[in-house]
């Protein structure tokens, strides 16, 4: 794959708004962050953790991720939000 969700990046923003993780692009890191209202939107409101919910749509979300990143690669972040999904 082109891309790879780098495992040990990923995490809880402190005010717990969103989830950060890195984004090998291309042997690129990239910054990324996913909204809370887009993990519950994959979640479907179920109410479930956070970093499950992001471990379960690990493939999505990487790919939506990595859609956004492969447009322009001098692009060094990306925020997924649940319009996205």
């Amino acid at each position: 794959m082109p891309y790879d969700i780098l495992r040990d990046s990923i995490a809880l923003e402190p005010a717990g708004e969103a989830i950060r993780f890195h984004l090998a692009v291309f042997g690129v890191e990239k910054s990324c962050r996913i909204t809370v209202t887009a993990l519950r939107s994959l979640d479907q409101s179920q109410g479930g953790d956070l970093l499950t919910i992001f471990d379960t749509h690990r493939l999505r979300i990487g790919q939506r991720a990595f859609a956004y990143l492969s447009r322009d690669l001098l692009v060094s972040s990306v925020v997924l939000r649940a319009l996205d999904f």
